[in-house]
């Protein structure tokens, strides 16, 4: 099945058939692009205002912000401001519930599978620590994904969630984590901040997960984030802006920062991009919009201009896609990045093949634009200009992954293959790599306690990463870092091609262009 007959394809008993037009795309078409991408992102309505500490910093292990001398601030629950959502949400536990413990500090053994009571945490000879989600047997993990959006079966996730699904599968096959089979529960957070607090409750609140990972949109991840603080529980995700760091969520690939980062370096040396002023797309959601300004000073760092900053509303917000246009125009802009939702990128690729003369071309990273299904939404367009962008993995389908400069994406290859074939990943694996990622993100710090295991050691593990690479994106380190949202740092170079896939046109990872 083609990626195109994919997107057209009804989903579930009430799904709309997708229908792909020039100029003009279905939300729901829309949407489903946004799944497929390695890298985690989202376009964020700017729902959750999250601060750091006075010092800017988080504090490796736990999470917390740390103060300009480098302290503690405080605890969880004075340093995350209100939910907007208040009243959709769950409330913080009760003295005595699962996950409450004294002071209010649900990190510190409260519940059961707790030191000294039932499961793992009873046995002697064990250190003291919060197990809940952890038995003799098996160790139960939380994941949240927009299986639908706004309640509507529509599943955004569908490939990443599968991924998931076989790397755990196939990891239980071998005999699990010190003898401990993972158990998956995948919640539906319907990509709105409602369904992220109802998420949250379910996983973290109803479901009592040892641990908690967010898949795709921003905003989710800052609601279910806050809520796994406020309890005591691990949390990791992908993507976010450093510039304003989501307290304690451990970064799992790549942040939006560094991918602006390295494609002004890439732009400012590409022969095909170099000296040509820049046109920056970027949606307005305060999890992403500090991103433009740091890429703004990184490019003209370089020698490059940056001919204007235009900021998108939402698809659901009826965006003026014509005036996002004429502004690209008007400032004589010659290459377009966006920083935003391929639905955006889509409407103004193909209102400029239908005559609006734009006369750019563009270059990306990240934002779910290194996908196959993205760039069939951009076709003619991105193909017949070769379009070329930055991915923070190896491209799927390339030769080169059979090499050493593509971290585990040949591992993810083979273990998907052997659950659901060669076919299957042929069809499925840009998007079901990014299962690979989060299995293996967990695998280390789920393994390095031994035994042993509660959510303080696990946390330690964590943030004891140096140069970690069981993953397919480039190695990431927590390990002395005051800074859990960097994560991975090298990148591959992407080209578009006419078949509506990419190729990679570097050698696997490339630190520096």
């Amino acid at each position: 099945m083609s990626v195109m007959d994919k997107l057209r394809q009804p989903r579930g008993a009430g799904g709309a058939r997708l229908v792909l037009g020039l100029g003009a795309v279905t939300l729901w078409l829309i949407l489903a692009a946004i799944v497929g991408a390695m890298s985690v992102g989202g376009d964020g309505d700017g729902s959750d205002d999250l601060v750091a500490g006075p010092g800017g910093a988080f504090d490796p292990v736990t999470g917390q912000p740390l103060d300009a001398a480098g302290g503690a601030t405080g605890s969880a629950e004075t340093t995350v401001p209100a939910d907007p959502t208040a009243g959709q949400g769950p409330e913080p536990a009760a003295a005595g519930e699962p996950g409450a413990a004294a002071g209010g500090d649900a990190g510190a053994g409260g519940g059961e599978g707790a030191a000294g009571g039932s499961g793992a945490g009873g046995g002697g000879g064990l250190s003291a620590g919060d197990r809940t989600g952890v038995s003799d047997s098996v160790i139960k993990v939380g994941i949240h994904a927009p299986k639908t959006f706004s309640g509507v079966p529509l599943n955004l996730a569908e490939d990443p969630i599968k991924g998931v699904e076989a790397y755990v599968r196939f990891l239980n096959d071998q005999g699990g984590i010190n003898g401990r089979k993972i158990e998956l529960q995948i919640v539906d957070d319907s990509f709105d901040t409602p369904g992220a607090s109802r998420a949250a409750n379910a996983l973290i609140n109803d479901g009592k997960n040892f641990v908690v990972s967010g898949t795709l949109g921003i905003d989710q991840v800052a609601i279910v984030a806050r809520e796994a603080q406020r309890r005591g529980v691990p949390y990791m995700a992908a993507g976010g802006a450093e510039e304003l760091p989501i307290p304690g969520m451990y970064q799992l690939a790549t942040s939006y920062t560094t991918h602006a980062e390295k494609l002004a370096e890439f732009i400012a040396t590409d022969p095909t991009l170099k000296g040509k002023r820049v046109g920056i797309l970027v949606s307005d959601s305060q999890f992403i919009k500090p991103v433009a300004n740091t890429f703004k000073r990184a490019l003209e760092a370089r020698g490059q201009s940056v001919s204007t900053i235009v900021t998108n509303q939402k698809p659901a917000a009826n965006p003026d896609y014509n005036g996002y246009i004429l502004q690209f125009r008007s400032s004589n802009t010659e290459v377009v990045v966006p920083l935003t939702d391929p639905l955006t990128t889509q409407q103004i690729v193909q209102r400029c093949a239908a005559g609006a003369a734009c006369g750019w071309t563009y270059a990306f990273s990240n934002f779910a634009h290194d996908s196959d299904t993205a760039l069939t939404l951009f076709t003619p367009t991105w193909s017949v200009q070769k379009v070329r962008g930055l991915s923070a993995a190896c491209y799927y389908m390339a030769p080169e992954v059979e090499g050493s400069r593509c971290g585990a994406m040949r591992t993810a290859r083979d273990q998907y293959i052997a659950v659901h074939g060669q076919a299957d990943w042929q069809e499925n694996g840009s998007g079901a790599s990014f299962g690979y990622q989060i299995v293996g993100f967990l695998k280390g710090a789920l393994t390095s306690p031994g035994a042993d295991l509660t959510r303080e050691r696990f946390r330690a593990g964590l943030g004891g990463y140096a140069s970690y690479g069981d993953l397919v994106t480039g190695p990431i380190t927590h390990q002395g870092s005051r800074n859990l949202m960097h994560g991975a740092d090298v990148m591959t170079v992407l080209e578009a091609q006419s078949n509506n896939k990419y190729k990679m046109i570097s050698p696997g990872f490339v630190d520096g262009f």
